[in-house]
């Protein structure tokens, strides 16, 4: 995938339940975009595991007309993939030694 930023497993969650959503609510993405004062492109990009700012989040379930207990789950999946990911030399740990550079 393209950019600086890979989505993370519960991202990919939380992508494919808001295009499901939005999909049941017979919302196309240009007209989600104008409610959000963005675009169609980047409901695409939500829809691909780009994490939505949390007030954007709660736009769109209220434009899906999602119930409060669903909500509640849903920002939950988001708060996980909010969570920093370790690197692979932060997860090895040992034998890793900072480079250093002759100027």
């Amino acid at each position: 995938m393209r950019g600086p930023w890979k989505p993370t497993a519960d991202g990919l969650a939380l992508a494919r339940q808001l295009r499901q959503l939005r999909e049941n609510s017979g919302l196309t993405q240009e007209k989600v975009g104008e409610q959000l004062g963005g675009s169609a492109s980047k409901i695409h990009r939500i829809e691909q595991g780009q994490l939505p700012w949390p007030d954007e989040l709660g736009m769109m379930l209220d434009l899906y007309k999602v119930p409060d207990s669903k909500q509640a789950v849903l920002r939950e999946t988001v708060d996980k993939a909010w969570q920093p990911r370790r690197t692979r030399d932060k997860q090895d740990g040992e034998g890793v030694e900072p480079q250093v550079h002759d100027s």
